[in-house]
């Protein structure tokens, strides 16, 4: 008998049920189809979440105010980009706000650091060169130069510059009447000087030159100051606003000279 032989090496690939032979195929192109579904799926759900999306919850997102975006979002229609970009141009403005007001504050605090620097030189001046510094007001040049620097080196120079710069501020408040201020101020300089007492004459009565002035007449003087100043304060200080206080009308000379009968 010849050699016998597998039976399993005679079947022939034909005889593989086409059903089963394009099984593998089939599954491979099925899952392919079915991936690129799920693909095109989950991309339509993406899209739709993105449109479905609040925008002001995305310029939210983006550190903008709530505020803000509904208003840039109403200026634009419903526009998300234009939105964006009307923010961009309000935060720029904003930002240029900003930067203007810091300018004008360190511009306003370096003014007034230096005009307190100012008040604070005068104050210096008016103390330590009050004659200097008063120069050209009625009441001091009435005073004279001796009573002057008498009062400026005792008690009284406080009131003396007191008095001196209250009349500085009247001429500049009721200049209409500056002629009257500067009269008032002058009859109170002459009212001290009639006041103050010499010791003498130095060097014999040959020189005529006045000695010392007393100490007891400075300290006469300097109350009869002090007692302008007080009516002076009261006139001004509580008088109402433009209106010229009476303690500066002029005096009406005529109506003071005493008539004498010479019969």
């Amino acid at each position: 008998a010849g050699p016998r032989r597998n039976r399993s090496a005679d079947v022939q690939v034909d005889d593989v049920p086409k059903k089963h032979r394009k099984l593998s195929d089939d599954d491979a192109a099925d899952d392919a189809e079915d991936l690129a579904e799920e693909a095109e799926v989950a991309e339509e759900e993406v899209e739709e979440e993105e449109e479905e999306e609040d925008p002001i919850e995305l310029l939210k997102a983006q550190g903008v105010s709530e505020d803000v975006a509904k208003r840039m979002l109403e200026k634009a229609d419903g526009d998300l980009d234009a939105a964006v970009m009307l923010i961009v141009e309000h935060q720029e403005l904003e930002k240029e706000e900003k930067d203007l007001a810091k300018v004008m504050e360190e511009s306003l605090q370096e003014a007034e650091a230096e005009s307190q620097k100012r008040r604070n030189h005068d104050e210096e001046r008016k103390r330590s060169a009050p004659a200097e510094f008063f120069q050209g007001c009625s009441f001091l040049e009435h005073l004279g130069k001796d009573v002057a620097t008498a009062l400026f080196s005792s008690d009284a120079k406080e009131d003396v510059i007191a008095i001196l710069d209250l009349e500085r501020k009247c001429r500049q408040w009721y200049r209409a009447r500056g002629g009257d201020v500067a009269d008032y101020f002058s009859r109170i300089a002459v009212k001290a000087v009639a006041n103050v007492e010499y010791e003498g004459k130095k060097g014999g009565d040959e020189s005529g030159e006045q000695g010392n002035i007393k100490a007891s007449s400075m300290e006469t003087v300097h109350s009869l100051l002090v007692a302008h100043l007080s009516d002076l304060q009261d006139a001004v200080l509580s008088f109402p606003a433009n209106s010229i206080p009476a303690i500066f009308a002029p005096i009406d000379v005529e109506s003071k000279i005493e008539t004498v009968d010479l019969t």
